[in-house]
């Protein structure tokens, strides 16, 4: 018999890949970013530890590639649902996050805080910063398509109203990771923190119906 060709080799190797991340999430899920250890992960995913590094990485690279996933799965979601309204795309980031995230909560405040954790430390701060300005651009792109429909002056320049965006889309998520907002109050901030950096470029009447969402959400906390 030859050797597996290289196709069968990548398959297998995937599917190693795949479990590994399957049992770091499950581990992060339970005791928290702290507490992930590559050799009990290793146990867990019946490998050994050279093999978590050979696919992956050091730890800190494991908790990349988790929350690599975490965005991967938020942009797909927002492009299978096809928003069509461009006030409803430039929401998306929020309102589709946040139902991702109700999904399994522990989870998702435990793989956010040891991304920020990385942030914080300095350690591979460069793959942090592409996962930051990966979420940036999905915020852009919502501020694209108002500016597309008329919606924006054009006064500033998108990318700067997609990084403020994101910017206090961070602060909230960190008062929701730590437990001091709950994910409804997630969603509300974040959705009034979009509608008013837009207001700062936004149309006259577009305005008004940002102003106007922002008091609906404001009155039924």
């Amino acid at each position: 018999m030859g050797r597996p060709t290289t196709n069968v080799r990548e398959q297998n190797m995937r599917k190693r890949r795949d479990r590994l991340l399957d049992q770091a999430r499950a581990l992060l899920t339970v005791h928290g970013f702290e507490a992930l250890n590559l050799r009990e992960l290793a146990r867990l995913a019946e490998v050994t530890v050279p093999t978590i590094y050979n696919l992956i990485g050091n730890k800190e690279e494991v908790l990349v590639a988790l929350f690599a996933e975490v965005l991967t799965e938020i942009e797909a979601r927002i492009r299978d649902r096809d928003i069509g309204e461009p006030l409803a795309r430039a929401g998306a980031v929020a309102e589709i996050s946040t139902a991702l995230f109700a999904e399994d909560e522990n989870y998702y405040r435990s793989a956010f805080l040891a991304v920020e954790y990385l942030n914080q430390s300095g350690a591979h701060h460069d793959k942090v910063t592409q996962i930051y300005a990966w979420g940036e651009r999905m915020a852009t792109d919502g501020v694209l398509a108002c500016q597309a429909a008329r919606l924006l002056r054009g006064r500033i320049a998108p990318a700067l109203l997609g990084e403020l965006i994101l910017r206090s889309f961070r602060t909230t998520c960190r008062e929701w990771a730590f437990a001091q907002i709950s994910l409804q109050e997630f969603r509300r901030i974040a959705l009034v923190d979009i509608y008013i950096t837009l207001a700062a470029d936004a149309s006259d009447s577009f305005q008004t119906v940002l102003v106007n969402n922002i008091a609906a959400l404001t009155t039924t906390r």
